[in-house]
């Protein structure tokens, strides 16, 4: 009878905490970063092959070196978010390019350059997209998975970190806040 009892007892508080799960709501995606309003870290990192010709060997972050807002995005070849956002990604490239820089970090992918050239043909993608094959960057930059986007002003400071997938319309209305600041 103690054995029922204590198999009741621990399936109800399952089930309950199953129950609260399902009705707390959808997560909170406006996880805030310790570095909003600070200068994000410097990184140099490899470009994809295809895109090579365009942007050069490598890219290089340094907040005393931008020259514009820049939107850092930060994605992987096995995260589904990360596919459906790739064509916001290369409309908010094709829309803004000319007044902030998108850039494509493919990362906790580990030795999936082909893969991500697969990725990126898949898509179209021709903003700047680059490999952080150690997942270095993301470490430094605090990611919690992918996709995660940030917004970052000309003087390299984050003003923005939106964690899950990035919308046009929530992309219009970061980079506006981004060319006002």
């Amino acid at each position: 009878m103690k054995r029922l009892l204590v198999v009741v007892l621990v399936t109800a508080f399952l089930g309950g905490l199953f129950l609260f799960g399902l009705l707390r709501g959808a997560p909170d995606r406006n996880i805030e970063s310790n570095r909003l309003g600070r200068e994000m870290p410097s990184f140099e990192l490899p470009v994809h092959a295809p895109l090579l010709a365009q942007f050069g060997p490598t890219f290089e972050f340094s907040p005393e070196a931008l020259d514009k807002p820049i939107v850092v995005n930060f994605w992987a070849t096995w995260c589904a978010p990360c596919r459906e956002e790739a064509p916001v990604l290369q409309y908010a490239w094709q829309e803004y390019g000319d007044e902030v820089t998108v850039l494509g970090i493919q990362t906790q992918d580990r030795d999936n350059q082909r893969e991500g050239v697969a990725f990126m043909n898949e898509f179209g993608l021709t903003f700047p997209n680059v490999i952080d094959n150690s997942s270095r960057v993301s470490i430094d930059w605090g990611l919690f998975g992918v996709p995660e986007t940030y917004f970052i002003r000309g003087d390299g400071t984050l003003v923005y970190k939106h964690v899950g997938i990035v919308t046009n319309e929530l992309m219009d209305q970061r980079i506006a806040e981004l060319l006002e600041s």
